[in-house]
């Protein structure tokens, strides 16, 4: 009876002289995702759609979203430091911005134009005269910037479609699928 006491006593002390460590073996990586919306158009939820895919891309516990209005102020002022129009970033400008921030991914997004409205059909193709049909405007400039590897890339969409209402997609969507195309582009992950 002793000997099991005395084991088990051992057993405990070799456990309790086992560190307990929960220090992550990698690096947290800051991920800023800015929106700049010059249209005017863009709520709330929208934003955070639009955020969903940055976050979908670059995950816990490797990545972390910023969730501070900071980012994007430091990326207005540099921005307009640089002079140049926001179709037209260089990679000079992201690297700034990053360095600022600081980040480790930069997601920027320019949404210069997000419109719908309803207009009546002229009678072309297969649309009676008078039906009502849906126009649908987007406009967006898009860009990541990863600091680990230094690679760009960027994406200007420019969509105007004109459809039936039940079949029309929605600006937000339309922005939100291609920013997502750009973000699995960037991590060489599978379209959908």
């Amino acid at each position: 009876m002793k000997r099991i006491v005395l084991l088990v006593l051992a057993a405990f002390l070799c456990l309790g002289g086992l560190e307990s460590r929960t220090e992550a073996a990698f690096e947290y990586k800051p991920v800023a995702f800015i929106l700049l919306d010059y249209s005017g158009n863009a709520s709330k939820d929208d934003f955070l759609s639009w955020r969903e895919q940055a976050r979908q891309a670059y995950y816990v516990p490797y990545y972390e979203i910023i969730k501070t209005y900071e980012p994007t102020e430091k990326a207005l002022k540099i921005i307009a430091e640089s002079g140049t129009r926001t179709s037209k970033l260089e990679k000079a400008t992201l690297q700034k911005i990053a360095a600022e921030v600081p980040a480790k991914v930069v997601v920027l997004l320019c949404v210069n134009q997000m419109d719908e409205r309803l207009v009546h059909s002229r009678g072309f193709y297969w649309h009676d005269e008078g039906d009502l049909l849906q126009q649908v405007i987007a406009s967006a400039d898009m860009y990541v910037y990863k600091v680990e590897n230094d690679r760009m890339l960027k994406n200007k969409l420019r969509h105007f479609e004109i459809e039936d209402i039940p079949i029309s997609t929605s600006a937000t969507e339309i922005i939100k699928y291609e920013l997502r195309k750009l973000v699995n582009k960037m991590e060489n992950r599978e379209q959908i």
